[in-house]
């Protein structure tokens, strides 16, 4: 990786922010200052409300402007993540003075090699969240010591602590939250880079065009502006709280599917005219419900639940944009499909039991129960506690309700229920027979979540 690519935004994009006074000159620490509206693909709609005038020195930017790392792989970006002033020390000496032995990996920013194995920055930084050094248990105190040995900060175990997500975090296991934190954090300023080189292909396409170099700055902040939108394809303008998303949702005559979850994990769905490119975006990684061995399409049909996912997600993110995706598809194409194409499997059937058992476990599962292994699509209830958690069961017998997700932010609601089309064949189903759209889950949407939603006590 060349130093100019390990850089995150681009030198010409940070010659004409600094012009409009959108960005800051690289601090001491390795990080800048950039205003909200300029951090990614959705950043411009969802500050819309702060002015782009506001001067880096003055009281109002401490709202208006983030900080960033400078470059993506850098001390800068350890803190960025989540990890505390001293982990980040650790993990950074660890990486700039890495072993060079015959059978030792290279890093990504070393030379290529023939023969040996490439360890990425992210996971290197995710190696702390251990297994082996890990809990489940709905005593924060046990999360605290745990997220202080991975040594994260404070300000990210707060934000994985936050009580009005205590029945969601539970459903998966401290070293799931503090890597899936992380990794959505990383792929944020991926993001932010990401939008960066757009910007700076459009300065450079306008500069080869006569008459563009008298362009005034309102009028190159209005084109920047818009090209973040339209290099968005695929991503609504309006937010899954607009009234295209409502009326999106009751669609006469379609079965509308959610899924709530970072941008970054989405980018490649779709080409640059939004035409869907490549689905496998929204694969889930085996050990899951349905599957011990294969990743599997996972969605819900409940808006409210992929809100609470979403707003999960809001509460841990930095910069980063959040988004629920919108999966239609026509009743008809469902409603043709027999057994064994669809399979309904729930709660508190003992074939519901064994067969999450033994997709949690990643073990193969019993004759009887192949005819769900082998759909297309598996409509069923949608099971909680982390991998680990099921591993410990000696046996599909003993799980209880504990181990069902319900619905509602305390988990008082009805089960669950989660459509999971598998493999291949769940893939081009989706492929031939849905329409996908992709709506921002702005803050103004966590906003009036949490208002709705808020716990009566202080975190603790």
């Amino acid at each position: 990786m060349s130093a100019s690519s390990n850089r995150i935004l681009t030198p010409l994009d940070t010659s004409d922010l600094i012009r409009q006074g959108l960005v800051s000159n690289r601090n001491a620490n390795g990080t800048r200052r950039i205003h909200k509206r300029r951090l990614n693909r959705s950043s411009n709609e969802e500050n819309h409300d702060i002015s782009l005038n506001i001067p880096l020195q003055s009281a109002a930017a401490v709202d208006a402007f983030m900080t960033i790392p400078d470059e993506l792989i850098s001390r800068a970006t350890l803190t960025y993540v989540g990890f505390s002033e001293a982990k980040a020390d650790a993990l950074w000496n660890d990486w700039v003075n890495w072993p060079s032995g015959p059978s030792d990996p290279i890093r990504e920013t070393d030379p290529d090699h023939p023969s040996k194995l490439v360890m990425t920055f992210i996971d290197f930084i995710t190696g702390p969240f251990r297994p082996s050094n890990d809990t489940a248990s709905d005593n924060d105190a046990d999360w605290k010591r745990v997220m202080g040995e991975y040594g994260l900060s404070t300000e990210l175990q707060r934000a994985i602590l936050d009580p009005n997500f205590k029945y969601l975090r539970l459903s998966e296991s401290c070293a799931f939250w503090a890597q899936d934190t992380v990794e959505m954090r990383y792929g944020g300023l991926k993001e932010i880079q990401a939008a960066s080189h757009e910007r700076e292909r459009a300065l450079r396409r306008s500069a080869d065009r006569p008459g563009q170099a008298s362009a005034t700055p309102s009028q190159g902040r209005r084109s920047i502006s818009e090209l973040q939108r339209s290099n968005a394809s695929g991503l609504s303008l309006d937010s899954s709280a607009s009234a295209r998303a409502i009326a999106a949702r009751n669609t006469p005559g379609q079965t509308v599917l959610f899924k709530g979850l970072d941008q970054s994990r989405i980018a490649g769905l779709f080409d640059n005219n939004g035409a869907l490119l490549d689905i496998t975006t929204l694969l889930s990684a085996a050990p899951s419900d349905f599957s011990g061995r294969l990743g599997m399409y996972y969605f819900t049909p409940d808006i409210k639940v992929a809100e609470y996912y979403a707003s999960y997600a809001k509460r841990r993110a930095r910069a980063e944009s959040i988004a629920i995706v919108y999966m239609t598809i026509p009743n008809r194409a469902i409603e043709s499909m027999a057994a064994p194409e669809i399979q309904r499997i729930f709660w508190p059937s003992p074939e519901w039991k064994e067969f999450v058992w033994l997709g949690r476990r990643r073990q193969r599962v019993t004759k009887p129960l192949l005819k769900f292994q082998e759909a297309t699509l598996l409509i069923g209830t949608t099971a909680k506690k982390p991998t680990h958690a099921w591993g410990l069961l000696q046996s599909w017998e003993n799980i209880t309700e504990n181990y069902v997700l319900r619905t509602g932010r305390d988990g008082a609601g009805i089960p669950a229920v989660q459509y999971v089309f598998l493999d291949t064949k769940g893939e081009d189903f989706l492929t031939a027979n849905s329409t996908i759209q992709v709506f921002p889950f702005t803050k103004a949407n966590f906003e009036s979540w949490m208002e709705a939603n808020e716990v009566l006590f202080p975190w603790a």
